[in-house]
């Protein structure tokens, strides 16, 4: 096994389901589903957010986090290196953080969370709030941009992709991202406003790519929080693909109550609920995914 596809997902606009999407994208790329046409990979998940919701997502409490992010920035520079292998979570850790956070959420139903509550393949490098001191902290350091991509030297030969969760601002964290990636992959929320802030995000990339990481390339488009029968999304998408071509991807992803209350079943959504008509939410999220897996075996092949 090569390096793994590290993508980035990024938007320094809040509110995108940015995190929403990194998540499930994945769970979903960890997990598999031969039925919507998507292979298991062996996924690292890295929050980069010091609000560290990605560990919530999985229904872990954040107080009993062991090394996180933080840690692994670090290290080195104010102690002892810290290994990623200490930092991680893995598939059990996930799988009993679900299962645990299914049952306190649902103390009725005796027999316990339904088996699909569990992940494979999927492994965490968590943040939590300490991670917000980091940019002030290697501030003046040398090499600050590169601190993701050093530590995530350590994934290479154990990880097919590393998917990169980043906080909503265009500062250090996000920048360790873009140098860390090969790819990046921008969650827009379909509003009036969506496609105004691209610019600024969009030159940002351009900044990277000419100063850090000549080998950074656009991995896609994603519209997300899209209002079911909403011209208004109909006018962004349309707006998105005239400027963007085929770098949005066909599937965006509705507005749902399902997505955001999915945490609330201890897991997300792609794991949570069945992907059929009855969950449009998670069908939505394993059709992207099958397009995100396409895009990714071209790479690999390629």
């Amino acid at each position: 096994m090569s390096a793994p596809v590290v993508i980035a997902v990024v938007n320094h606009k809040g509110g995108c389901a940015k995190t929403t999407t990194a998540v499930n994208l994945a769970s979903a790329l960890a997990v598999g589903n031969e039925q919507m046409g998507v292979s298991g990979r062996r996924v690292l998940l890295v929050d980069l957010d010091p609000k560290g919701n990605v560990a919530t997502t999985f229904g872990i409490d954040k107080r009993s986090l062991g090394p996180t992010m933080n840690e692994l920035f670090k290290g080195g520079v104010d102690g002892a290196p810290v290994t990623l292998n200490e930092c991680l979570l893995g598939p059990e850790n996930l799988t009993e953080a679900m299962r645990a956070a299914w049952k306190l959420h649902n103390p009725e139903r005796k027999r316990g969370p339904p088996k699909d509550i569990a992940i494979d393949n999927l492994w965490l490098l968590p943040a939590d709030l300490d991670l917000s001191g980091v940019e002030i902290d290697l501030a003046t350091r040398i090499g600050r941009e590169n601190r993701l991509k050093l530590a995530l030297e350590q994934a290479a030969g154990h990880f097919d992709v590393v998917i990169v969760d980043t906080p909503a601002s265009l500062g250090l964290l996000t920048v360790n991202a873009l140098a860390a990636a090969n790819w990046v992959l921008i969650p827009i929320q379909a509003e009036f406003y969506a496609l105004e802030g691209m610019g600024q995000l969009i030159n940002a990339i351009r900044e990277v790519q000419k100063a850090i990481n000549p080998e950074l390339k656009m991995f896609g488009i994603a519209l997300t929080m899209v209002q079911t029968n909403s011209n208004l999304g109909e006018t962004v998408a349309e707006q998105a693909r005239k400027h963007f071509g085929d770098r949005v991807f066909e599937t965006a992803i509705q507005r749902s109550v399902a997505i955001a209350e999915a945490p609330l079943e201890g897991a997300p959504i792609v794991i949570a609920k069945k992907p059929n008509k009855s969950n449009p939410g998670s069908k939505a999220y394993w059709d992207l995914a099958k397009e995100v897996d396409a895009r990714i075996e071209r790479i690999l092949s390629g």
